[in-house]
């Protein structure tokens, strides 16, 4: 009987793509501490054609599924549960399994949870929960050209009251000039804003305590309404809720036709100049905070691409 033959019989179906060094691999798996009686009449034809239909890609991935199979089915011999892959790889048998024939191993963690990944693939009548499906990725805020950012500053300066004012103009400067968002933004004193040589430096705390240099177009306006708070926020309304502050900031006044202040957006404001200036991507984490890669990445859209001499010269390793 062909090995294909021998896999639907059990129930399984083996894949055409399966490499054919680790069908090889599989094929003549045999477990060192398994009697070799007992392998090759009872274990075998259960754990060989599960290890087909798992299609494992790796030779690392196939001799942990090869193990863990090789395990659970001894076990089950000695619980009377058969060796059919719907009893083996249950929930209840899998988690019975964890609890008393793994005990003593130090990786019955992971054991588990390949088991479970084999139960929900390798089954079709086992009790699984589907796996939950992915968390949407999070859409990146695109960053303000300059003319929209210009309207945003004309709308801060045209707020109807002083402190109205300066909450508008607090996010633009803190925003768009040190990349800060709803984590920082609204939560920076006065006394938080230092001169350093020629650096004029936003110090924030956690999630990520760091001390942030302010574009140079913003140093001034930063200084000036730090000087202003003194002791106190910058930001009058000052909320640790990242949800209220862009409430807060979508609440502004502004004009007809002109956007809405983001704060998100000013921070993608922010990373998409350094994007441009050239700066090193680990000084632009380091600075930014918690920042996902794929967040940098979304954004280099909004980069033009150098002059293809020029790109050529870089990559060469030149300046």
């Amino acid at each position: 009987m062909s090995r294909n033959n021998k896999a639907k019989k059990g129930g399984y179906r083996a894949p055409g793509d399966l490499d054919a060094t680790i069908a090889y691999r599989i094929e003549n798996y045999t477990p060192a501490d398994v009697p070799h009686e007992l392998w090759g009449s009872t274990l075998r034809p259960f754990v060989i054609p599960a290890l087909i239909a798992a299609r494992p890609r790796g030779i690392a991935t196939m001799e942990q599924f090869a193990r863990v199979l090789t395990l659970i089915s001894v076990w089950c011999l000695e619980q009377g549960i058969d060796l059919n892959v719907e009893k083996v790889l249950d929930p209840d048998t899998v988690e019975r399994f964890f609890a008393l024939g793994l005990r003593d191993l130090p990786s019955r963690g992971t054991y588990r949870t390949v088991l479970r990944r084999l139960g929900r693939e390798l089954t079709k009548a086992a009790p699984w929960e589907p796996r939950p499906e992915p968390a949407p990725r999070r859409k990146i805020r695109p960053p303000y050209t300059p003319q929209e950012l210009a309207l945003l500053e004309m709308d801060a300066r045209a707020q109807p009251t002083h402190d109205k004012r300066r909450t508008a103009m607090g996010f633009i400067a803190l925003g768009a000039g040190a990349g800060l968002d709803g984590r920082w933004v609204t939560r920076v004193r006065g006394s938080d804003v230092t001169r350093t040589g020629d650096a004029v430096l936003v110090h924030v705390g956690e999630p990520r305590a760091r001390a942030v240099p302010v574009l140079a177009r913003s140093e001034d306006l930063v200084l000036a309404l730090a000087e202003a708070a003194g002791d106190g926020f910058i930001i009058h309304r000052s909320t640790e809720h990242r949800n209220r502050t862009n409430k807060l900031a979508a609440s502004l006044a502004r004009g007809p036709d002109h956007p809405v202040l983001s704060v998100p957006r000013l921070r993608s404001t922010w990373i998409v100049e350094h994007l441009r200036r050239g700066t090193r991507l680990p000084e632009l984490l380091a600075a930014a905070g918690p920042t996902k890669i794929e967040s940098i990445d979304d954004l280099l859209q909004y980069v033009e691409p150098l002059d293809e001499t020029l790109a050529t010269r870089l990559l060469r390793g030149g300046r």
